[in-house]
């Protein structure tokens, strides 16, 4: 038994992590052959809730579960924690009194509960009053409507979520009526085209991308450009320190370049670019790209030699780039002397590197479909999938917790 899990960021006002939504969908077309939507969320809360630690997935953020009306009235939404779920009744459930009875009792128990891809229906005016969470589809939604049903319940102690929001125009507009929460993948879309001007760290971790990708290590380049930026190289020290289990501290940065090696060193620069490209950005994007970067080169690692696992690594981690230094990724990319099989996975997802990249934001998207066809592609099964992306969000809490210790 498994359970095959991605999870989509809700952000808030701000564009910061307010929860996640562990997709499952509500059709055989988006989730594994022969799983329906009633085992799949079954599947879900026994292998995520009942058999291993949900935080290692959530980070401690609470987490929506869409749960179909059998399952409901089965009673399986109360073996969840109350503080870590959201309850998110699909759109597709019977409005009718045998479900109005047990949102009334799990609104009782302290549970938080949601409604999905709402549909302004009146037949859900009765559910409201134990409801916290409205979810409007704004491809499905007018504007006005929303409007107008917001301007009608202002009552009722309601928390708005707009889902599948596409650019950052729609993003405003929402908050000016007063939405609270978003979902969907506009914030991982560049958000202008013009060049915008680099800040001074920034150009030197640029610098530094340029020097650790030459054939040779040239490490009194590497040093003149640390001396530039002093947090830098507090951040090395610290990164090796943490992570290496050296009997003796690292306490120069010529000790620590040859404790880590060529290819190490190669790798900490890189976690250095994505996470100090874009100091207005969500820290989601900054998580994205590491999880990004770690999945596809454990992806590669199955069946791809160990450079190309390498290569699918930096691939994962720069495919945000753009977004997080607000310039077109071509321009970006100009100065790095990467490989041609780099450059043409994250321009236009060429190559077995283009195919890490693609399934991994398939994954992302739960796109269940294409992750299956991607799945046989592999050679591996759904469950080792899913362990695959586990484990690389957990490598990331790792390399998060390392780099945390040096801000």
């Amino acid at each position: 038994m498994y359970s095959y899990v991605a999870r989509q960021p809700i952000l808030d006002r701000e564009m910061k992590t307010h929860a996640y939504e562990l997709l499952f969908r509500n059709s055989l077309d988006n989730v594994f052959p022969r799983i329906s939507a009633q085992q799949a969320t079954a599947r879900l809360v026994a292998e995520q809730f009942l058999q291993q630690n949900i935080d290692q997935l959530l980070g401690g953020r609470p987490c929506f579960i869409n749960f179909p009306h059998s399952l409901l009235l089965e009673g399986l939404a109360e073996c969840l924690p109350q503080d870590k779920v959201v309850i998110e009744i699909l759109e597709d459930a019977e409005p009718d009194d045998a479900l109005l009875a047990k949102v009334v009792q799990l609104h009782r128990q302290g549970y938080r509960l949601a409604l999905d891809d709402f549909t302004l229906s009146p037949a859900w005016e009765r559910f409201l009053p134990y409801i916290q969470i409205i979810k409007f589809d704004l491809r499905a939604t007018s504007l006005a409507s929303i409007e107008r049903f917001m301007a009608s319940h202002r009552a009722l102690p309601l928390t708005y979520l707009a889902e599948k929001v596409e650019d950052k125009g729609e993003f405003e507009r929402m908050k000016a009526l007063g939405v609270e929460l978003f979902q969907g993948f506009f914030f991982s879309r560049p958000e202008m085209v013009q060049q915008t001007t680099m800040q001074p760290a920034q150009l030197v971790v640029m610098q530094l991308l340029n020097v650790v990708n030459q054939p040779e290590l040239d490490l009194d380049r590497i040093e003149q450009l640390l001396n530039q930026d002093v947090s830098l190289s507090l951040k090395l020290l610290r990164y090796v320190n943490h992570l290496k289990s050296h009997p003796h501290p690292i306490a120069s940065f010529r000790q620590a370049a040859g404790y880590l090696g060529h290819a190490q060193l190669k790798r900490f620069v890189t976690l250095i670019a994505a996470t100090s490209a874009g100091h207005n950005k969500s820290a989601e994007l900054y998580q994205m790209s590491l999880i990004r970067a770690r999945f596809c080169e454990l992806l590669a690692h199955t069946h791809a030699p160990t450079q190309q696992a390498q290569q699918a690594f930096i691939t994962g981690l720069f495919s945000l780039l753009d977004v997080l230094m607000g310039q077109p990724l071509d321009q970006l990319l100009g100065p790095i002397p990467l490989t041609g099989e780099i450059r043409g996975a994250l321009l236009s997802r060429a190559g077995n590197l283009g195919f890490y990249l693609t399934f991994c934001e398939d994954y992302e998207n739960a796109n269940w479909p294409k992750v299956t066809a991607g799945t046989a592609r592999l050679g591996l099964n759904e469950e080792k999938v899913s362990n695959l992306y586990l484990a690389a969000t957990a490598w990331v809490n790792e390399q998060l917790h390392a780099m945390a210790g040096a801000d």
